[in-house]
């Protein structure tokens, strides 16, 4: 699943190509994505419109087309987009920008959620969801974790407690803080969890300014992958050695995901 940096990555890239510019046809060759509204419908509220603002909030994508209407977009596991002059593999809906270009909105599992709405802070997962972690500074970190006692892993991957982590910066957070992925939060030190803020924060702004990580379906908007693959620690590296102490690295599952640490970094 796109996580915030390639989410934040496809957002500003989006604003860079197509913001200012007119929706002039949109082909909707799914439905199943848009969801309360009929495709026609669909159709009839965003012609024509005006992109004037790409927001995010967490992992949702949001396009703003005026004061009270805008196009939501959580992308999940498997969505993507492709900004080009053809209609892509997986297009699932085509939005002909003004200056020739089609906005391809891909799916390939038909698991992400597209909605027209007149307030995006309505819906209900971005009402309930937690703080911006590149917002915070670390004594509001810090307030986050008081009187959790439930694994940290699971914890930060927790959209109500903090948005936009998931299971890959996860990982690599708490490898870069040597705390490993099953500690209870309330068996964490202060300056661990001063560790593991800095830990976060770094490696999320450089898995940006890197165009994020390309180990499912996600893409940048031009088709490539992004380029912080090279740069993770543990995700992924099941059985290869430690870059700190060459111990191979395990995978185990935690609440119901696949995770990777160090056995002996990792306390």
């Amino acid at each position: 699943m796109p996580e915030l940096p390639e989410v934040e990555t496809i957002r500003q890239q989006l604003k860079e190509k197509i913001l200012g510019r007119r929706i002039e046809e949109v082909i909707v060759k799914d439905k199943r994505p848009i969801k309360e509204i009929s495709k026609d419908k669909f159709i009839q509220r965003v012609i024509h419109q005006r992109i004037v603002d790409i927001l995010r909030r967490g992992k949702v994508l949001i396009f703003k087309l005026g004061e009270n209407l805008f196009i939501v977009v959580h992308m999940r596991l498997t969505g993507w987009f492709i900004l080009s002059k053809n209609i892509e593999k997986f297009s699932r809906i085509i939005f002909k920008i003004s200056g020739g270009y089609l906005l391809n909105y891909c799916d390939s599992r038909m698991l992400s959620e597209i909605r027209i709405m007149d307030n995006w802070q309505n819906l209900p997962i971005i009402k309930e969801m937690g703080p911006e972690p590149l917002k915070l500074n670390y004594d509001d970190f810090l307030k986050l974790f008081e009187k959790k006692k439930t694994k940290i892993k699971p914890l930060l991957m927790d959209q109500k407690f903090l948005a936009g982590i998931g299971n890959i910066y996860s990982q690599e957070a708490l490898f870069c803080a040597g705390i490993h992925p099953e500690r209870r939060a309330d068996k964490i030190s202060k300056e661990e969890y001063k560790e593991l803020f800095r830990c976060l924060m770094s490696i999320l702004k450089k898995a940006i300014e890197k165009k994020g990580s390309s180990v499912d379906t996600y893409r940048q908007i031009n088709g490539e992958e992004g380029k912080y693959i090279p740069f993770l620690k543990v995700y992924q590296r099941e059985n290869q050695p430690c870059f700190g102490c060459k111990t191979p690295i395990r995978k185990k599952t935690i609440a119901g995901r696949g995770t990777y640490f160090c056995p002996k970094c990792q306390l």
